[in-house]
C-alpha cells in the first residue's frame, strides 16, 4: 500500500467515531499513526496498531475512549464489606490478559468482576445456597452454591426461583 492511498481515506471506529485521513505521521522509518478528523474538524490519531482492517475505509479499534475513561489503579484503598466491614487494604491485583482476575485485600483474594472500585473497595457478600434445592424429589442446585444470575435463571427455568432465593437467606 501506497501512503498517497491513505490520505484523504475514511475511517470508522469499533465505536461508531467516523472521520478521514489528514496526514500520516513516522519515527523511525515506520508508519506510527494517522491523524484524522471528524465531519466538525476535530482532530484525533489513530495509532497505527489499533488499524483492524484497510479497505474502502479504515477500520480501527478506538483505544481512545477506553484511555479517556481509564481511572487509576491505586494500590493501599480500604476494602469493606456491604455491612460496613473492614476487610484490610488492597495489596496487589491478578491479571490475565489485560484483564484483572482477582484482587488482594487483607489476607484474601476476591473476583475482580465482583469488586466496587472508588475511593474505597466495596466487596459484596456472596450469597450461597445453605440447603439444596430440590424438585419432585431430585436435587437441582446444591448446598453452597453461590446464588449468582446465572443460578437465578436456572432456577426461574426450573420453576423454583422462590425456593432458590429463600435457601440463601
Amino acid at each position: 500500500m501506497k501512503i498517497s492511498e491513505l490520505y484523504g481515506k475514511k475511517v470508522e471506529s469499533t465505536a461508531g467515531k467516523i472521520g478521514y485521513v489528514v496526514s500520516c505521521n513516522g519515527a523511525a522509518g515506520k508508519l506510527v499513526c494517522l491523524l484524522c478528523a471528524d465531519e466538525d474538524e476535530n482532530e484525533f490519531f489513530v495509532d497505527v496498531k489499533n488499524i483492524l482492517s484497510v479497505g474502502s475505509k479504515i477500520i480501527f479499534e478506538d483505544r481512545e475512549t477506553a484511555i479517556k475513561a481509564a481511572k487509576p489503579i491505586r494500590l493501599g484503598r480500604a476494602g469493606f464489606n456491604e455491612a460496613g466491614k473492614y476487610l484490610g487494604n488492597l495489596t496487589d491485583l491478578d491479571f490475565k490478559g489485560t484483564k484483572i482476575q482477582r484482587a488482594k485485600i487483607g489476607k484474601r483474594n476476591y473476583p475482580a468482576e465482583k469488586l466496587f472500585m472508588g475511593d474505597v473497595i466495596i466487596v459484596p457478600t456472596a450469597k450461597k445456597l445453605k440447603s439444596d434445592v430440590i424438585k419432585d424429589g431430585k436435587v437441582i442446585l446444591k448446598k453452597g452454591t453461590e446464588v449468582n444470575s446465572q443460578v437465578l435463571s436456572s432456577a426461574a427455568a426450573e420453576g423454583e426461583f422462590v425456593q432458590t432465593n429463600l435457601k440463601s437467606l
